[in-house]
């Protein structure tokens, strides 16, 4: 399935030589879409999100301290982008036939254009994470600067092509997002505890726990399965890559690099146990959201 916001071939020609020489061969098709996601994140960030929020909650949110302001803003672009890409990512993963992959050559070194369209934009929401969690890294913590490092660095290097089917898989950790979302949300909004919110909470340790953590675990496991495969492969591999209609296909040379592959492992790793630390903490605030609606149950 062709990329259907295609680059203009001056532009991709402009940042072909830059990309070639850092190995990331099909970035230049898909930098466009980088820079419009970042700057699309930028906007909600910045100027829609406080707009609405004053409107929507003029008496919270204009009550907020800058930090909560800080912290608002971000989980509304974050449910813009968690909303987004799991719709992208379920619709290329059913629809894109390209993708469906029987051997671990098309699994490590495949590529599609809507697939990289799907990976543009997480990379230019990361590149947006990673500006917001430096500039707050006081704020935020470094939890949530190690997540975003290490999935910019994850969906850059995806570009060269490599594990671009597995970076879609992973895509669908973002469908509990939009529930971590709404809880904090509930939260501010003085909510917590209240019924909405003990259902909300336990659609998302549910979601998350298949998502994150069972479908994660499971998609690790395949990935590092091929990685190693692709590592104790004998010589280098030709791809051919489709990405236009009327335009020669891309025809690269593979050969898995062991610096390349721990990379991706060991981020993939981190982002792993990130998750079980999250979905621990989950587990304990509904606890204590329950517990509170429970106890003031009773007192009335």
């Amino acid at each position: 399935m062709l990329d259907p916001f295609p680059i203009p071939p001056s532009i991709r020609e402009s940042t072909q030589a830059l990309t070639s020489s850092l190995g990331l061969c099909t970035l230049p098709l898909h930098a466009h879409e980088i820079i419009l996601s970042y700057a699309l994140y930028n906007f909600i960030d910045n100027v829609l999100s406080p707009f609405i929020s004053a409107r929507l909650f003029p008496k919270k949110y204009n009550a907020f301290s800058r930090r909560t302001q800080l912290h608002w803003n971000m989980h509304v672009t974050s449910l813009v982008n968690s909303t987004f890409l799991s719709l992208a990512a379920s619709y290329v993963i059913i629809a894109d036939q390209e993708r469906l992959s029987d051997t671990w050559e098309e699994r490590i070194w495949g590529y599609t254009g809507a697939g990289g369209m799907v990976q543009a934009s997480i990379a230019g929401f990361f590149l947006w994470d990673f500006q917001v969690c430096v500039a707050n890294v006081g704020s935020l913590g470094a939890m949530d600067l190690i997540h975003a490092t290490m999935g910019l660095v994850i969906s850059i290097l995806g570009f060269r092509p490599f594990g671009l089917y597995y970076g879609l898989q992973y895509v669908l950790f973002e469908l509990s997002t939009p529930f971590a979302n709404f809880h904090w949300f509930l939260n501010k909004l003085d909510k917590a505890g209240s019924t909405l919110q003990i259902v909300n909470g336990m659609v998302l340790i549910v979601v998350f726990g298949c998502c994150r953590l069972l479908w994660g675990s499971y998609s690790t496991v395949l990935f590092f399965r091929d990685a190693w495969t692709a590592l104790h492969a004998p010589g280098p591999s030709w791809t051919s890559y489709d990405h236009s209609p009327t335009e020669k296909p891309l025809v690269l040379e593979h050969q898995a690099q062991w610096w390349m592959t721990i990379i991706f492992l060991v981020t993939h790793t981190t982002i792993m146990a990130l998750s079980a630390i999250w979905f621990s903490k989950m587990i304990t605030t509904i606890r204590k959201h329950y517990a509170r609606s429970g106890g003031e149950k009773k007192m009335q």
